[in-house]
C-alpha cells in the first residue's frame, strides 16, 4: 500500500475511533486526545506490516498458546480499564495493538 494512502487511512480510523470514544463517553479532555495519538501510528503500522501479521497468526500451536495468555491478560486488563473511563479503556486497548505492531514491525524488518 503506498505511504501516502496508508496515512490517510490510519488518520481515518484515528478520528474515527476518537469520535465513537467522545460520543460514547460524553466528555472531552486529555485522555481523549490521547486516542487518536495511539490509534494513527497503531493502524499505519499494521497496513505497513500485514502480510507479516497474517503470517504470524498462522503459526503452529506454542505461538496459539501464547496468544491465549497475553489475550486473557489482555482481556481481564480492558475490562478493569473501562470500567474507569471509556477513554482510558480505549487508549489501554490501543496501548495493547500498539505493543502487538511495534513487535510485527521489528519481526518483519528482521526477515528483510
Amino acid at each position: 500500500m503506498r505511504r501516502s494512502l496508508r496515512y490517510l487511512v490510519a488518520t481515518a480510523v484515528a478520528v474515527g475511533i476518537a469520535a465513537l470514544t467522545a460520543v460514547t463517553a460524553d466528555s472531552t479532555g486529555l485522555t481523549l486526545l490521547s486516542v487518536p495519538i495511539v490509534y494513527g501510528p497503531t493502524t499505519a503500522l499494521v497496513l505497513a506490516h500485514w502480510q507479516t501479521w497474517v503470517s504470524l497468526s498462522r503459526q503452529p500451536d506454542p505461538s496459539r498458546k501464547l496468544g491465549a495468555i497475553g489475550g486473557g491478560v489482555g482481556a481481564f486488563a480492558m475490562s478493569s480499564l473501562f470500567r474507569v473511563s471509556v477513554p482510558v479503556g480505549a487508549v489501554g486497548f490501543g496501548l495493547m495493538l500498539f505493543g502487538m505492531a511495534v513487535t510485527i514491525a521489528d519481526v518483519s524488518t528482521l526477515d528483510q
